[in-house]
């Protein structure tokens, strides 16, 4: 391979961005012949490349539309044949033909043209390609001996290794990374392709679907020790990587283990939320701070100060926080890195160890100084992971969709992208919730839709005191919210807090528990058989209650 000479290039491109002034150096500096068809030609011939048109070498011409060009055997056999063979090569010879060296081809826009509201059937058709794929695909099986570009931003390095292979390994690595990058857009393609014929057997709705991830670092063990975690997979699609493309602070991923990565995501799409709900032209923007333990939130507060926030979030339940995930919506410097640090001796609440770290701290940047009081912290150090995740009040990929693993198979369902849709709000009991409730109706609202179903979230002037998570009867979820908020000395706060509920009540005693326990304002989605007993119940104790009429199940 290393004694691979570049004399001839087939050149056949749809975006043309680069290809004159790359084609130009290969010729000037190289003395490569360039082969090329239709448009891609007169551009180059227009540029001032010399040119040898596909026809001159087949002595056939391009014919129905074109859809016939390159598909001849004086154009596949000279890309195929194997050079060590010498039968191939005698062969070549009998037919008069020379081999071809470089094929640089670039796909027919197919999914950008059905992506369009006007697309008709036979435009998408039309934009199927027939000849570029089959060339990429030959040029990468005889990558030994042919040198494959399928994308225009590959030019200016494969120039580089051109005029430097004598001193530059990495010449010989091209061949191998062009063929994996041709058969990578060729199944790209046939992906986009079938998934739009499935969608025109079904009214649009395609029964097939191809997503493609590239695999990062592996990571260092499972769910569970004995489990491997192979890698991290992240998709192709960069709008898609928010949290899989962060910064990890000087770190690679593989620090992070799968439990990581999960508690992670919970933390981050949490904090997003809050972002971006209290970042409306109808709210005031407020500081976010979050902890997550096992995916489910544990200490969550929201504030006009990043300090107030972050002290309600650790103060919800600072055992549980111990060894979690961290989430804030906002940079950290150098002082609230201190603040962090000292949280013991700021607040208390020793978490059981003499200690206080989190696994995991996610923020949209971290200073250097902050880092480095970070890594100098005793029990912090190198044990946590510092993800930097820029803007958070980004929204989230429009039909983003969302999959779980079953036996046998996976489950596909588009994200729960409703927040706080209060529009379709409705207050069904004799009291309105006030100003203050509502906005702690908002907070448990967010907080309960983050939380593993069957969900009971206790908020209070802008923090999480009592989060039931997982259970399987809801009234059993509302006793572990008011158990976890007196545990954690929040005793006083449930007098006038409030309940968010994740799906309605289906018997009025969830509501008659929270009542004896303080809660004076509840939301939940409403839809049960026994609405009138809960609100009964509500209006008995003067609790007021709103309908979602929206159901957040997390399993």
């Amino acid at each position: 391979m290393s004694d691979v000479q570049i004399r001839r290039a087939l050149i056949a491109v749809y975006d043309k961005t680069g290809v004159a002034d790359f084609a130009k150096a290969l010729v000037e500096e190289f003395g490569v012949e360039i082969i090329s068809t239709g448009g891609t030609a007169s551009h180059l011939k227009d540029a001032g490349v010399p040119v040898t048109l596909v026809e001159e070498l087949t002595g056939f011409p391009e014919m129905l539309d074109g859809r016939v060009k390159t598909l001849h055997p004086k154009v596949h056999a000279a890309i195929l044949a194997d050079r060590d063979n010498p039968e191939h090569m005698r062969q070549l010879e009998g037919q008069g033909i020379k081999p071809i060296d470089m094929v640089v081809v670039n796909l027919y826009p197919f999914e950008e043209t059905i992506s369009k509201p006007d697309c008709a059937f036979e435009d998408a058709i039309e934009m199927i390609d027939i000849g570029g794929p089959c060339l990429l695909r030959a040029a990468a099986k005889n990558h030994k001996h042919v040198m494959v570009i399928s994308k225009p931003r590959n030019y200016d390095n494969t120039l580089y290794y051109m005029r430097h292979r004598e001193d530059e390994p990495g010449w010989l690595d091209l061949f191998e990374s062009g063929a994996f990058g041709a058969f990578w857009e060729t199944t790209a393609y046939d992906a986009q392709i079938s998934t739009w014929l499935s969608g025109c057997q079904h009214d649009g709705e395609p029964f097939v679907r191809v997503h493609r991830f590239w695999s990062a670092d592996r990571l260092r063990y499972g769910e569970n020790p004995h489990q491997r975690a192979e890698s991290l997979y992240i998709y192709e699609d960069p709008q898609l990587g928010k949290l899989t493309s962060a910064d990890m602070a000087g770190e690679s991923a593989a620090n992070m283990s799968f439990n990581n990565f999960v508690d992670a995501d919970a933390a981050f799409e949490l904090c997003a939320e809050l972002t971006r709900e209290y970042s409306r032209p109808s709210t005031v923007l407020q500081h976010c701070s979050v902890f997550i333990k096992h995916t489910n939130a544990c200490g969550v507060g929201v504030a006009g100060d990043p300090v107030e926030s972050y002290r309600r979030a650790y103060l919800g339940d600072p055992k549980a926080a111990m060894g979690g995930i961290l989430a804030v919506n906002f940079d950290v410097d150098s002082a609230f890195a201190e603040r962090v640090m000292e949280s013991l001796q700021q607040w208390g609440r020793d978490a059981g160890a003499g200690a206080f770290f989190a696994e995991v701290w996610i923020a949209p940047s971290f200073d250097e100084a902050a880092v480095e009081i970070i890594r100098t912290k005793k029990n912090w150090g190198e044990r946590v992971r510092l993800m930097m995740v820029d803007d958070m009040n980004e929204p989230p990929p429009k039909d983003e969709l969302a999959f779980k693993r079953i036996a046998g198979g996976m489950l596909m369902q588009t994200r729960d992208a409703i927040g706080l849709n209060e529009n379709q709000w409705q207050v069904v009991t004799d009291r309105t919730p006030t100003d203050q409730e509502m906005a702690d109706l908002r907070l448990a609202w967010l907080v309960c839709k983050h939380t593993k179903s069957n969900a009971v979230s206790l908020c209070k002037e802008g923090m999480l005191i009592g989060n039931g998570a997982g259970q399987m009867s809801r009234v059993m979820s509302c006793r572990i919210a008011t158990w976890l908020a007196k545990e954690n000395g929040h005793e006083a706060k449930l007098r006038g807090s409030v309940a968010a509920s994740d799906a309605f009540f289906p018997f009025r005693d969830g509501p008659d528990f929270l009542a004896d326990a303080g809660v004076t304002a509840i939301i939940q989605p409403g839809g049960s058989k026994r609405d009138e007993e809960t609100i009964a119940a509500c209006n008995e104790r003067d609790i007021a209650m709103i309908f979602t009429a929206t159901r957040h199940f997390r399993h």
